[in-house]
């Protein structure tokens, strides 16, 4: 059934999937064509349709699987996107881990910046800050927190009216 839609597809239409394999928005894609964003949006959208998908990603997908099927090769390769890693060149293996947990990892060559451990004394704010957690507060402190917050404004905004008063005598003094 996917090889009969497929093969309903135009050229124009395959052109634009295969760019939007290849992670290109649709403002990208038009200048190549040698058409406008737009127009590029309704070949887009026309092959989803024909597809039978409701994602552009979906469309490219199945057009790049159906292509490297038939061993015809992409014309658009992305050239950007790295190789998959080999994870195993990362990190540190569980007995490294196990002698000594609470040292950094090093690898050969790599430039290594320690940050020191968040202080017990310092107060927990509301913000993912030091390894701390937005949901990690009681309702309390988030209560404590939003009046904090509500003073340090009411206190900013009457130092700007004093300071507004301030300048205003002095222009009358002036003046």
């Amino acid at each position: 059934m996917d090889e009969h839609r497929l093969s309903r597809l135009t050229e124009k239409q395959r052109e634009c999937l295969r760019l939007v394999y290849a992670h290109h928005s649709s403002k990208e894609i038009a200048p190549r064509l040698g058409v406008e964003p737009g127009t590029v949006d309704q070949y887009v959208k026309a092959a989803m349709r024909t597809l039978g998908v409701s994602d552009r990603r979906h469309a490219a997908v199945m057009l790049a699987e159906h292509e490297a099927k038939a061993g015809q090769p992409l014309v658009y390769q992305p050239l950007d996107i790295a190789p998959a890693a080999d994870l195993a060149t990362f990190g540190a293996s569980t007995e490294e881990l196990r002698k000594a947990p609470d040292q950094p990892v090093r690898e050969p060559g790599a430039v290594v910046t320690a940050f020191p451990p968040p202080q017990a004394d310092m107060p927990k704010l509301p913000l993912s800050i030091r390894g701390g957690v937005p949901g990690d507060l009681s309702a309390a402190k988030r209560l404590g927190w939003i009046f904090a917050l509500i003073l340090l404004i009411v206190l900013g905004f009457g130092l700007f009216v004093t300071g507004l008063e301030a300048l205003s005598r002095l222009g009358r003094a002036l003046g």
